[in-house]
């Protein structure tokens, strides 16, 4: 039943246009606003999809952080750390990711703020990814303990989303217009961040 209503809600998604570039720059300028992007040296990116906002802009700054990329390997997605040297390849869905034989490979555990991807997000931190399972597999394992937060347009927003045991609730959802810490909302549905 949740599967089917999650495949439903994901092509109408599919069907909306890509996000604007305008949407991006307010996202970037929010993320660095905020006082967990401050506290991290370690940050997980990833290289979007057409329809997913674009945070590697972000990677011009602040010289004194890490940033990580995923790169698929199998059932599950692998991090390494990026430099401006990095070489990149095409993936199984057509996404770049790290060339694994020149970038370093870090364990999930060295992460403090992950920006995650997904085609909607709610204010209750539930997240509705592409279905594969990939980010729920990184941020279910027991040695990852960063941020999470996780990024899209304010069309991206919904008012609800229907999940599952093993799906990942964000720490917070970061719009272009705005940050929500999903724990706030249990406390109070009427404030939105």
């Amino acid at each position: 039943m949740i599967q089917s209503e999650k495949q439903s809600l994901r092509a109408h998604l599919r069907s909306l246009p890509p996000p604007s570039p305008e949407g991006t720059t307010g996202l970037l300028t929010t993320i660095l606003g905020t006082a967990e992007w401050q506290a991290a040296s370690s940050i997980l990116l990833y290289a979007p999809l057409p329809d997913e906002p674009d945070p590697t802009g972000i990677l011009a700054h602040d010289g004194r952080k890490s940033f990580l990329f995923p790169r698929i390997s199998g059932d599950f997605l692998q991090l390494f750390r990026w430099s401006p040297d990095s070489i990149w390849t095409i993936g199984p869905f057509g996404v770049r990711e790290p060339d694994a034989g020149t970038w370093e490979r870090v364990e999930p555990g060295n992460v403090d703020l992950a920006l995650i991807p997904g085609l909607a997000f709610d204010a209750f931190g539930r997240r509705l990814g592409r279905g594969r399972g990939y980010y729920d597999r990184l941020l279910g394992d027991r040695e990852f303990h960063a941020i999470k937060a996780g990024l899209c347009t304010e069309d991206r927003l919904l008012p609800g989303i229907p999940i599952e045991p093993h799906d990942v609730v964000m720490d917070l959802i970061i719009t272009g217009q705005r940050v929500i810490r999903p724990s706030s909302m249990l406390d109070n549905p009427a404030q939105s961040g």
